[in-house]
């Protein structure tokens, strides 16, 4: 019975301590680079994120010619960068990225912040703006869910 009591605390210990380890993680519109291989225009970034609990995935954030871009990390596919002024775009034009644990499981979740601006039909006024958060938590096996949106804006890229 004493080797199962220290066996669950060695196990809740080091999980307590690499969970205390893991640090926040942000990916700003600074890290991207002109692709060597791509189009002019074309911005990429690519960072190796520790989730935590050594689960490391790649987040790659890809934006085009035309100023749309999205990021991926496992299994899903957001747009986090929008200066196409197609009825709506990100003031800043990127979304502001980051990875912390904030519910202190261990893993590094995903939150997207910033302001979504809405332009008339012709695209050349700016009629509304809305403050924008989206809480992606991390699930295992590659996998995020969507927890908390503070706007019906869908992100996702199917």
């Amino acid at each position: 019975m004493q080797i199962k009591i220290f066996c669950v605390w060695l196990l809740v210990t080091v999980w307590s301590v690499e969970a205390e380890s893991v640090k926040p993680v942000s990916i700003a519109k600074s890290d991207l680079v002109h692709a060597a291989d791509g189009m002019p225009g074309e911005l990429s970034c690519e960072k190796e994120i520790n989730l935590g609990r050594g689960v490391k995935l790649a987040a790659k954030i890809e934006v085009t010619a035309k100023g749309n871009g999205t990021l991926t990390i496992g299994k899903l596919k957001v747009a986090v960068f929008d200066d196409h002024n197609d009825g709506a775009f990100y003031e800043d034009e990127m979304l502001k990225t980051d990875f912390v644990d904030i519910d202190g499981d261990g893993f590094l979740d995903l939150v997207l912040s910033g302001i979504i601006c809405f332009t008339d039909e012709k695209g050349d006024k700016v009629v509304s703006r809305e403050a924008f958060v989206c809480i992606y938590k991390y699930c295992g096996k590659q996998r995020f869910r969507k927890i908390y949106s503070s706007s019906d804006f869908d992100l996702e890229v199917r």
